[in-house]
């Protein structure tokens, strides 16, 4: 099973290592930040305590979610990306850095965070490695902590490669990521569908929560 999500991390992480998406999109920082929007009314309903960013790319949320945390873990399979955040957020004293996997939380402890949020990179993951990260996401979860996911609402041809899909998304649908998050003990507290740069309906936000017991 390993074996499988490392060759799926492979094929997924590979195309965005050499990529001028990170630089870009520091202009569209503020979609997520923004109070109207689907994703800050949501992520406010994080308790951040200790707060775990996956696939952070360069940074540009972190830096502005860092000094609302109490302390926060920075992680990306790509480790150029973990080294731009270390030089980028180097005087915040409450973040600490991961370079990981690629489909779980390693090396971080179980029950270990209070909250996690993921924003345009889940929409990218094939599903054994969104299903991966949402059983991992039970196990570092504090029990009543929250993780809030940006993933695809794309069912996508299996025949191609995602990169061919609308805006890369790789296959998922709103209904597949609440069964998994289901099968993996979490509970979902909201879900929607949204537009993406003009796509009815291209991606889903989902909030889920590892009960209380």
């Amino acid at each position: 099973m390993t074996d499988a999500l490392a060759a799926s991390v492979q094929e997924v992480a590979a195309p965005w290592a050499d990529s001028d998406y990170y630089r870009l999109a520091e202009q569209w920082t503020d979609i997520f930040w923004n109070h109207d929007g689907p994703f800050r009314p949501l992520y406010d309903q994080l308790d951040k305590r200790a707060v775990i960013e996956l696939a952070v790319g360069y940074g540009r949320h972190a830096e502005r979610a860092a000094p609302h945390c109490g302390t926060l873990i920075v992680m990306d399979v790509i480790e150029y990306n973990v080294k731009i955040c270390r030089l980028r957020l180097q005087k915040m004293a409450n973040v600490g850095y991961v370079v990981n996997n690629g489909f779980d939380y390693q090396p971080v402890p179980d029950g270990a965070v209070t909250g996690i949020y993921c924003y345009d990179a889940m929409v990218h993951f094939s599903p054994d490695l969104v299903e991966a990260y949402l059983a991992d996401t039970f196990r570092v979860l504090k029990p009543g902590g929250r993780a809030l996911f940006h993933h695809s609402n794309y069912l996508a041809p299996d025949d191609r490669h995602y990169g061919q899909n609308p805006h890369a998304r790789n296959s998922m649908s709103q209904d597949l990521f609440a069964a998994l998050a289901g099968k993996a003990g979490l509970i979902v507290r909201h879900s929607d569908v949204i537009t993406w740069t003009g796509v009815a309906d291209l991606d889903g936000v989902t909030l889920v929560e590892k009960p209380a017991r």
